[in-house]
């Protein structure tokens, strides 16, 4: 995403970005956020918001391979020169469609306890970037900084500053938090997430092992590939909110 191969002079996109301007790094989105601002929506128009769900129902069913300009023009059944006027390249449509699967995402009520609203929203973030496996590797390639990763931001660091949180160390389990979801869900889509017949035929090939060169793995072969990727996530994701949990009745303000 970060490799730009901008259509921007040849297409006449007014997306208000410079070829100096990365596509996704702050910048960019200041001038997008901006153009935005200034832009008038065309009555029946082609819209961003339509051009980036077509973008994720045709990498959820075809991959993240099978995205460009003019495949998703078929697809839209819209001329693909069309796209320009809202997306500069390949690589703007991607940062784009991004933000719109975060789009999906379901805020928790701020009622209740910070741990469980926070527990809630990292099921609930993990959920949506599940279901999207061939998008989930872009998570990786720049900040997360469209209005829908904002929108989502704001909700969890104002719901850690209503709870007694303070600021710096809001942003501390905010992020913490956020990286650990992802972190587990890159694993995942990547093919680290193990399945049943998976996980017989690791435990298999430790319990082969030497006892003497591995005695600790071979005694603990069928435990240690027992666990699904759920069975992880809800393990790891309750102990990181049991520490941070201790942090605050310590008053920590890291």
């Amino acid at each position: 995403m970060h490799q730009a191969t901008s259509a921007q002079g040849q297409h006449g996109t007014d997306t208000g970005t410079g070829p100096a301007t990365e596509p996704g790094s702050p910048a960019w989105w200041r001038a997008r956020y901006a153009e935005r601002d200034r832009r008038r929506p065309r009555q029946g128009g082609l819209t961003l918001d339509r051009i980036t769900a077509g973008a994720l129902e045709l990498t959820d069913r075809e991959g993240l391979e099978a995205l460009t300009m003019r495949r998703l023009g078929d697809h839209l059944q819209v001329r693909h020169t069309s796209l320009y006027r809202h997306v500069a390249s390949r690589e703007e449509l991607l940062i784009e469609t991004v933000d719109h699967m975060l789009g999906e995402i379901r805020l928790p009520s701020l009622d209740g306890d910070w741990r469980a609203a926070l527990e809630r929203g990292a099921r609930e973030f993990r959920r949506v970037l599940a279901a999207h496996p061939a998008v989930v590797p872009l998570l990786t390639t720049g900040q997360l900084l469209g209005p829908n990763a904002l929108r989502a931001r704001d909700h969890a660091l104002g719901q850690l500053l209503a709870h007694g949180w303070a600021p710096r160390s809001a942003v501390h389990v905010y992020l913490t938090v956020t990286h650990f979801v992802i972190g587990a869900v890159v694993l995942d889509s990547g093919g680290a997430a193990r399945t049943a017949g998976q996980r017989a035929a690791m435990a298999e090939l430790f319990a082969a092992l030497s006892p003497r060169t591995h005695p600790v793995v071979h005694r603990h072969a069928e435990l240690l590939n027992s666990l699904d990727s759920d069975t992880e996530f809800e393990f790891g994701l309750r102990a990181l909110l049991h520490g941070l949990g201790h942090l605050h009745a310590e008053g920590d303000t890291a």
